[in-house]
This record gives structure tokens, sequence and C-alpha cells, in this order.
């Protein structure tokens, strides 16, 4: 990757053009440089170097800066992001008579069991009294 500038200076059309037509002032028109990149050798070797290495200003590869943000941005989408936190452990079997055993019911789409049932009501009371689901140690 260190070798790219080198070989972007040595082939490619932009270095022969006027440096100041691919860095336009606010404003004014890059269809030259876009003219000179469009039958550049290395236009596409330019563009991800640009876009690898986050050049912000500039036409590379024949695109503006405001162009290679919008790529960047695609592909931030594209890419899968990291794992923020890492899955739980599963748990154990659920056992009815449980307020898991409850919604484990419930998320399954069947009618709870009484044991279930009870114990949901339980926790609710627990809940809307201490503030807790888990009973008294």
């Amino acid at each position: 990757m260190t070798e790219t500038p080198a070989v972007l200076a040595e082939h490619g059309l932009c270095s022969q053009a006027d440096p100041e037509a691919f860095f336009p002032e606010r404003g004014m028109s890059a269809a030259y440089a876009r003219q000179v990149c469009a039958s550049c050798p290395v236009q596409l070797l330019c563009l991800n170097w640009a876009l690898d290495n986050d050049e912000r200003f500039g036409v590379w590869g024949g695109l503006t800066e405001h162009e290679r943000r919008r790529i960047r941005r695609a592909r931030a989408v594209e890419e899968p992001k990291p794992a923020s936190q890492p899955k739980a452990a599963p748990r154990g079997p659920v056992e009815c008579g449980t307020r898991r055993g409850y919604h484990r019911h419930r998320s399954q789409g069947e009618p709870a069991c009484d044991p279930c049932r009870h114990a949901n009501a339980a926790a609710d009371r627990r809940l809307r009294t201490t503030g807790s689901t888990l009973p008294a140690a």
C-alpha cells in the first residue's frame, strides 16, 4: 500500500496536468479533472487509495469529496458491525411453575399452564409492591 502514491505519480495523468484543477475552490467546476481522470490508466487504483486513506479533499479517481463520502457511507452500511456485547450463555431448560416458564409458553404461542400462570401473577404482585420480581431472601 505504501507504493501506491509512487505508482499514481508515475502513471497517473494528473501528474502531467495542472494540480489546481484537482483541488477546485468551492463553487468551481471539477469537469477538467474528471476529464483527465476518465482516460487515466490508474483511475480505479487512485479512487481506491483515496477511499482507503480517507482523502477528504480534491478529485481522486474522477470523484469529488462529496461523491467519495457517499461511497464511504454506503460501505459503512454494508460492513457488518462487530458485536458490542458478548451473547449470554444459554440457560438451562425452562421449568413450569416459574415466570420464565410462563414467558416460554407465551413466546411459543401456547396457553400457559396453571403453575406458570400462578408464578407469573405472584412475580407481578412482588414487582408492584417491592419493585423486584425476585422472592424475598
